[in-house]
């Protein structure tokens, strides 16, 4: 096992040599077009003076492999799916000493004028697409994160899931994606995967990615989450390198190799 984990980060190493060889001598590449994002998603109209957001996506295989598990009608395509788009703490809440393991436990609930039971009101098409990339749990993700991480901010549920859908796509189609998706089956390092996620979106920023892993029922170490921090501010300029934040706090639970996993 540790030859095969020795050669994949060989190879993953090998690659970032070439390619930078290659850019050498190759034209300035264009600055990748970021994602349309709504103005309300950059500013909420209430409770709008946060930091960042975190753009939670899950690696569907291992996601649905540990826990609870995923339903029996969980699409097996795409692998990477959409978990969700995080606001950080308000400043209001900061200021009043609410540490943020509280703010992630009771999100929009910390408001007394929040309201949960407000139907969740989106197009066909958006529902078709979170049906599709949402994993399918015993009780629906797409409410949970509706009703806990977006409504007390005022944003629309079909604006705000257009958006997040758009930024799962740009993630999922980039060169971090297709290699993350190349290696599905493989036990890789994760320094593999933060090389190849930093080449890809032109960041050095530390901790703008962090990955998350749980043993999945089998007892191995999987991984099930991406976690991306993106400046509220500069949200719109996703996927550029100029939309990356350092989260505040280091989150990242895989070791230092594990399996990126299929289905």
């Amino acid at each position: 096992m540790a030859h095969r984990v020795a050669s994949h980060a060989r190879l993953a190493f090998g690659g970032l040599v070439l390619a930078a060889s290659m850019a050498a001598c190759a034209p300035t590449p264009v600055p990748p077009t970021p994602v349309p994002v709504a103005a309300s998603v950059i500013s909420p109209p209430a409770h709008g003076d946060f930091g960042h957001y975190t753009l939670a996506l899950t690696w569907q295989p291992g996601f649905c492999a540990s826990g609870p598990g995923c339903q029996p009608d969980q699409p097996k395509a795409p692998l990477i799916g959409l978990h969700g788009l995080w606001a950080s703490r308000p400043q209001p809440l900061i200021t009043e000493g609410v540490p943020p393991q509280r703010w992630w436990a009771a999100g929009c609930d910390i408001y007394p004028e929040h309201e949960a039971a407000t139907p969740l009101a989106v197009s066909s098409e958006t529902k078709q697409a979170l049906d599709q990339t949402v994993a399918h749990l015993p009780h629906s993700l797409v409410d949970h994160e509706y009703h806990k991480h977006v409504q007390c901010f005022g944003i629309p549920a079909e604006t705000f899931f257009h958006t997040a859908l758009e930024m799962r796509t740009v993630v999922a189609q980039s060169d971090f994606g297709t290699t993350l998706q190349a290696w599905q089956g493989q036990v890789v390092t994760k320094d593999a995967v933060m090389q190849a996620f930093h080449g890809a979106f032109h960041t050095e920023t530390d901790r703008a990615l962090q990955l998350r892993c749980e043993h999945d029922h089998a007892g191995r170490e999987v991984l099930t989450q991406l976690w991306f921090t993106l400046k509220r501010e500069r949200v719109a300029d996703f996927p550029r390198a100029s939309a990356f934040f350092r989260a505040p706090e280091a989150q990242d639970n895989c070791p230092a190799q594990f399996l990126v996993p299929g289905w």
